[in-house]
Formats: structure tokens, sequence, C-alpha cells
């Protein structure tokens, strides 16, 4: 059973994929490293910004990050991409994201799958994602 089947329960209600599905998962727009015209500008912010969400999905236990690992944490729920890559300016990171599926998107957090949102049970992300919930949460019902 994948995350994004498991069914979360939390002070905001059940889960609602179809929400998610229907709004792409702004809210995990993470690494938005380029203006509007396509332009980089990550250079002075975004690696320290990736590093923070590492920890923070490290400290969580949803990745095992090592100089030689970036895997599955406890919840084995596998991240789509590794931003430290995905984002880099260079031939190295464009081959990366090419090699990706195009369903991937290197903007949002690596475990935000385009058509369910968060892959990751609700127990299982940092604490900051635990705790939000969507704005578009109050219309549903």
């Amino acid at each position: 059973m994948t995350g994004a089947a498991t069914a979360c329960v939390d002070e905001h209600g059940p889960r609602n994929d179809e929400l998610c599905a229907r709004c792409g998962g702004l809210c995990c727009c993470l690494y938005l490293a380029h203006d509007e015209n396509g332009d980089y500008i990550g250079d002075e912010w975004l690696p320290q910004y990736i590093d923070l969400w590492l920890q923070r999905l490290s400290d969580c236990g949803a990745l095992v990050i090592t100089d030689t690992r970036y895997e599955a944490g406890a919840a084995g729920i596998a991240p789509l991409h590794d931003p430290r890559i995905s984002h880099l300016p260079t031939p190295e990171g464009a081959a990366y994201r090419a090699s990706l599926p195009e369903w991937v998107d290197v903007m949002k957090c690596q475990f935000c799958h385009p058509e369910s949102g968060c892959m990751l049970p609700r127990d299982s992300r940092a604490p900051i994602c635990g705790e939000f919930a969507c704005d578009l949460w109050e219309d549903v019902g």
C-alpha cells in the first residue's frame, strides 16, 4: 500500500485525494526556483532552502540521506526526485530532469504526486506539513 492510498484522519477530517488532485499540490511547491519568464532565480537562496527541507524530511524519518544514499525512510515511500540535483542549473541538472518521468514536477516536494498530492501518511510528514491544512479544505463538505 502506498502513502497515497493510506486513509489519514486528523483534526481537519479524512484525507481528501480529490481535493488534492483538483488543487494540484500548490501548497507543496517548495522549490520554485524560476521566475515567470523561466529564468533561474535560486542562486542566492535555493541551496539552503533545499537543505532545510532535506533536514525536515530526514528528521521526521521520511528520507534517509547520507553522502551516498537518498532513499525512502520509515514509511517506505520513495521520493520522486532529488532537489539537490533536479535544481542544478547545469548540464548535470538538465540530464537528471530529462531522466525523470514527465509527470514529476521538480518544483514541488519530492513526495508530491500530481494526482493525489502528498504520498506520505500524515504521521510520516515533516511537522510543518502534518500540521498544515489547505485553505480549500473549508470549501469541501
